[in-house]
């Protein structure tokens, strides 16, 4: 008999099939003669993608509490560490989460995030209200909070918009990603201009901005159809789960529209210019009138909800009601005499019910049919093809193999390693630039000035983000019979980065540390890039696990540099000079030791990226050697595709066996 979960899962399946039946819409379109994917569909999800990373951008505005903290509960620069530091233990600690993710989808997480949130942003707003007791301690768990929900949404977003958008991964990602930079720039000039003074009314908006994005995203963002699940796969017949699955060839062969795609990246541009100037204007000039302010803040509101010109149903900006392809070839003169084409000795090609071709052949007078393109099988094995090479791919080959295989793969722990070595600059300066900052310049900072430094980690970072996204596009899009240039090269760029920022940092004035400073936001704009974007680029599949395995890094280097290692020298530096702990350091010695660290652990993370690089330059060049000599010169498969004559017999016989 059927388990009561297994029943449940049925009857919950059936309840919400007029709203989530991808099946019927691919039916649906295909009965309409559109092509199986919806690009308005898909940019809606783009969209809402872009507002989660605008809630991703909390961990980045910590800067904006650190004076409110100190000023109201006596706080010392070591309390304020620990604050920093559990918040992001929580907000990077996603892998038992990936579990969850990967056997019922994001909608759960989205769910989760909403509630965790409301727990964090009413915890805080009693702290500050008086309702309940503020110090270290609960300060600490409510932020936390705060933070674990960032971290899943952005787990969440990023896994799922690099398996719906996979021919065009990384302007895509590029673009939602930025506003993980620019979103704390939002949020400065918010907190600047409609809750000057209102900590607990800045913490309410963002708790409601969070909890309505993430019940939108609940209903938005899902998975592509060709990903099935334990969830997705109740209730559906072995036909209905072949056909979604095959629908893999459209997503990997589907490029988004331009057009639509310009608009979303001019918005940006334009936000980006604004947010700039009107934090100089913020942080520099004394005299700017209520008014003023309130103005500012509209204009950031507007600009940053232009972003919904992507959805505008207009033909000239494309996606609008495309033709099927399977439909545009029968209206050819040649196709339009029969509906089935010849398309090897002994297989007839024809569309099936959702577009996917399929071969018809009569073995032993019973007719079989089969597809001619195998798609993927499981959760994160988006562009792993086990019968044929897709001609039309541009990605290059790819490292193979299950969790396991992974965790054995020296060039996943390569990779670790390099998130180590430049990841520690990153945390020391964009958690504690307030104290980096007074300690270098020997003065306290202002709420102002805090404001514009968050503002010019959002810009630096969001340029870091855009240029490894545009990148990793131009990469994807070489001629195929002429690629020299593999994703892996820009990886130097980053430790590079933070290697000459440390340098500023030790040697430079303290006046000139806005100069290092936007270095280590743009660095981390870059490594942020190469985090999501990394492992679609360089393995073929579990995606998931490998970008929460990233996270658990992060969280390990979090722990060790900045509460093990910062916030340590930090208190015994200010024993050392008799300086009162409730106050701020400010004498350069009480950093330097840390950003001596960071630079020698920067250094040493260029050669680990050029050993990373040069693995897979090696990787690259055997797999294409490989191919070329087994008659595929002209393709440009994954790792482990197999020859076209390969493909022909593993796909008669699976028609066997099926029969």
């Amino acid at each position: 008999m059927p388990s009561c979960g297994a029943s449940l899962a049925r009857g919950l399946k059936k309840l919400g099939s007029p709203i989530f039946s991808q099946t019927r819409d691919i039916q649906q379109r295909r009965q309409k003669g559109l092509h199986p994917i919806s690009e308005l569909s898909r940019f809606h999800l783009l969209v809402c993608c872009f507002f989660c990373s605008v809630c991703v951008s909390l961990t980045y505005a910590f800067d904006l509490f650190t004076t409110e903290f100190r000023r109201q509960f006596k706080l010392t620069s070591s309390d304020l560490t620990i604050i920093s530091t559990v918040g992001l233990v929580c907000c990077y600690f996603t892998i038992p989460y990936t579990f969850i993710f990967q056997e019922f989808g994001p909608f759960s997480i989205f769910w989760l995030c909403a509630v965790v949130t409301a727990i964090g942003g009413v915890g805080l707003t009693g702290i500050f209200s008086g309702h309940i007791t503020g110090n270290t301690a609960t300060i600490t768990v409510f932020y936390a909070f705060l933070n674990m929900a960032s971290g899943l949404i952005d787990t969440s977003y990023v896994t799922t918009i690099a398996e719906v958008f996979p021919r065009n991964r990384g302007p895509i990602i590029g673009l939602v990603k930025v506003m993980t930079g620019l979103g704390s720039s939002v949020f400065a000039a918010m907190s600047s201009t409609f809750f000057e003074g209102s900590i607990d009314g800045f913490i309410y908006f963002i708790m409601a901005l969070v909890m309505v994005v993430c019940i939108w995203a609940s209903f938005v963002i899902v998975l592509p159809p060709y990903i099935m699940n334990s969830w997705r796969s109740q209730g559906k017949t072995e036909e209905q789960i072949a056909a979604l699955k095959a629908t893999v060839t459209y997503y990997e062969r589907k490029f988004v529209p331009i057009p639509r795609l310009i608009v979303g990246y001019v918005v940006v541009l334009v936000l980006f210019v604004f947010l700039t100037v009107e934090a100089s204007v913020l942080a520099y000039v004394t005299s700017v009138s209520k008014n003023v302010k309130i103005a500012i803040g509209v204009m950031t509101v507007v600009l940053t909800c232009a972003i919904f010109l992507m959805l505008l149903p207009l033909r000239i900006l494309g996606g609008v009601n495309e033709r099927d392809p399977g439909a545009e070839r029968l209206e050819e003169p040649e196709e339009a005499v029969r509906t089935k084409d010849v398309y090897e000795e002994g297989c007839l090609a024809h569309p099936d019910d959702v577009g996917q071709e399929m071969c018809t052949s009569n073995e032993g007078g019973d007719e079989v049919s089969a597809p001619l393109r195998t798609a993927t099988d499981g959760m994160d094995t988006s562009s792993h093809r086990e019968g044929g090479i897709n001609k039309s791919a541009r990605q290059d080959p790819r490292y193979e193999g299950t969790v396991k295989d992974y965790l054995l793969n020296v060039d996943v722990w390569l990779i670790m390693l390099l998130f180590i070595c430049y990841g520690c600059m990153g945390v020391i300066v964009l958690f504690n630039s307030s104290t980096v900052s007074i300690a270098l310049t020997g003065q306290e900072r202002s709420a102002k000035m805090s404001a514009l430094y968050t503002a010019f980690l959002g810009v630096g970072s969001s340029i870091g983000r855009v240029g490894f996204g545009l990148f990793e596009a131009y990469v994807q899009h070489q001629d195929p019979d002429n690629r020299k240039v593999l994703v892996t090269m820009a990886l130097p760029v980053s430790p590079a980065m933070a290697f000459f920022a440390g340098i500023f940092f030790l040697f430079l004035p303290g006046d000139s540390i806005l100069l290092p400073l936007i270095l280590v936001y743009m660095e981390e704009g870059i490594f942020a890039g190469i985090n999501a974007l990394i492992f679609p680029c360089l393995f073929e599949s579990n995606h998931t696990f490998l970008y929460s395995l990233s996270f658990f890094v992060q969280m390990c280097c979090i722990i060790s540099f900045n509460l093990g290692m910062f916030g340590r020298i930090i208190d015994r530096e200010q024993r050392k000079l008799n300086i009162p702990m409730d106050l701020e350091c400010n004498v350069k010695s009480c950093v330097r030791t840390p950003i001596i660290v960071s630079t020698v652990l920067a250094f040493v993370g260029f050669f680990v990226a050029l050993a990373i690089h040069l693995r897979y330059a090696a990787f690259v060049k055997r797999t294409r050697e490989r191919l070329r000599a087994l008659g595929t010169t002209n393709s440009e498969p994954t790792a482990g595709a197999v020859p076209v004559e390969g493909a022909k017999q593993r796909a008669a016989a699976d028609a066997s066996v099926n029969s």
